[in-house]
């Protein structure tokens, strides 16, 4: 029980987050990067993308992303936030039927505007590294669908797994 005389107060605690608007994209060369990727491949699962960035980045050609590696799983809290700003931006977006991620026609105008910062040696680089690696990264985007697929039939049948 609180003592005769004093009051029970509440803090209020203000966060602030960083308002993202279009602009954006002029001063981050990573985001701009990685629209240009998504529209190379037309449609890439984020998994797919976040294999293929961190196969870049051992190969040589580092955009600044950190990975964490748990058994065979790659993944990347600073990709999954440039993606997360993207969609809410409207620039990519995330195919309702296969969850591949794609450039909108925003997102396209948007990458035309910026063509600029992606310069001819990151492109002669990710051209090189994909002749590589595409294979790889083509067939965990199948894998991702299939798994997608299955998932659909199970529930459309009415079991669960």
């Amino acid at each position: 029980m609180s003592q005769p005389g004093q009051t029970k107060t509440k803090e209020l605690k203000t966060i602030t987050k960083q308002v993202i608007t279009p602009s954006v994209l002029k001063e981050d060369k990573k985001k701009v990067q990685l629209m240009y990727i998504i529209k190379i491949f037309g449609g890439i699962s984020e998994r797919a993308l976040i294999t293929l960035l961190y196969e870049a980045s051992q190969k040589g050609l580092d955009l600044g992303y950190k990975f964490n590696i748990i058994g065979n799983n790659i993944f990347s809290p600073m990709i999954k936030e440039d993606l997360t700003s993207l969609l809410y931006l409207g620039l990519i977006e995330s195919d309702p039927v296969n969850k591949k991620l794609k450039l909108s026609t925003n997102g396209e105008e948007a990458l035309e505007e910026n063509q600029a910062v992606i310069d001819d040696n990151f492109k002669n680089q990710l051209n090189q590294i994909l002749s590589e690696i595409k294979s790889k990264i083509v067939a965990i985007d199948e894998e991702y669908t299939l798994k997608l697929r299955n998932a659909n039939r199970g529930y459309s049948r009415g079991r669960r797994y």
